[in-house]
């Protein structure tokens, strides 16, 4: 890194947004972070979000628009939705309480994943209902280990899901995925598994001895690369459409505490989502528009 880089100072640039849930923040750090191509993580918006979302978890938008964010925490089987500029948000139940973590949209179904592997599937027909009909369940497609990462690619339909901490991982230097179909019904099928390397994490970026743990996964469909998010590790990696390692960025952890949610709208701005953790802090959302 250049002396004329680290002598620029992190800017959190603040910009109004008219809404109940949506105030914006400053912050500033005298150390630069590298950024994935295209974003600049040293200017950024920050969104708090409500009390609702305080355990975020998981962060999707539709593929037609990105007017609403939908979003789940890990506490409620509930889905909401919400636009900047609105007063209210809506939430759609799903199911019965658990620990929910990831969330994608795709064939026209909104997808949950069970931090134990189990998936939900219900019609986005349904999100003008207070309770989801016709809800679809795929038990046992996955080993039960613990998830926190869903993602769609919505050229084909599938659905990819990583492992956080899983006992096939415990011995090896790499981190396993596993990839479902997901029908025109909602109905979930096993269609495959793929390797992330964590030996090609650490000759870009050191993981200092760890193991490496995703927390949220996205596809940026401008780039068909896969962005990659790991709280405990306060990194994301950015992966080709192979999984091989091409990029890993530390993360501000004043400004990413608690990283556990990401998605990029149809402009191609990157949301990175962080759960509210200490009850004194709120969930937030940091925007870093496509440059």
């Amino acid at each position: 890194m250049s002396k004329e880089m680290n002598g620029r100072k992190l800017l959190l640039i603040c910009m109004p947004i008219a809404s109940l849930f949506f105030l914006t923040a400053c912050a500033q750090t005298t150390q630069v972070y590298r950024s994935p191509k295209g974003y600049d993580f040293n200017k950024g918006e920050k969104l708090f979000l409500p009390d609702a979302l305080h355990e975020l978890s998981g962060i999707a938008f539709p593929v037609e628009s990105s007017k609403h964010i939908f979003a789940n925490e890990d506490e409620n089987g509930l889905v909401y939705y919400f636009a900047p500029g609105e007063h209210q948000y809506q939430q759609i139940k799903f199911a019965k309480k658990g620990d929910y973590e990831g969330i994608a949209i795709s064939n026209g179904y909104i997808v949950v994943l069970e931090s134990k592997g189990t998936v939900y599937s219900f019609p986005y027909s349904d999100i003008l209902q207070r309770e989801a009909t016709n809800v679809k369940v795929g038990k046992d497609l996955i080993p039960k280990a613990e998830y926190e990462s869903l993602a769609a690619s919505q050229s084909d339909s599938l659905l990819y899901i990583i492992c956080k901490k899983c006992a096939v991982d415990k011995s090896s230097s790499k981190v396993t995925g596993y990839v479902l179909g997901l029908s025109k019904e909602g109905d979930f099928f096993k269609k495959g598994e793929f390797k992330i390397d964590e030996k090609q994490i650490d000759l870009i970026s050191s993981l200092k001895g760890k193991q490496f743990r995703p927390s949220a996964l996205t596809k940026n469909k401008r780039t068909n690369e896969w962005y990659i998010l790991s709280s405990i590790n306060k990194m994301l990696v950015v992966a080709n459409e192979k999984w091989e390692v091409v990029g890993a960025f530390p993360l501000d952890p004043s400004l990413f505490n608690q990283p556990e949610a990401i998605a990029f709208d149809d402009s191609g701005s990157l949301y990175i989502g962080n759960e509210g953790g200490d009850k004194a802090n709120k969930a937030t959302l940091l925007k870093f528009k496509l440059n």
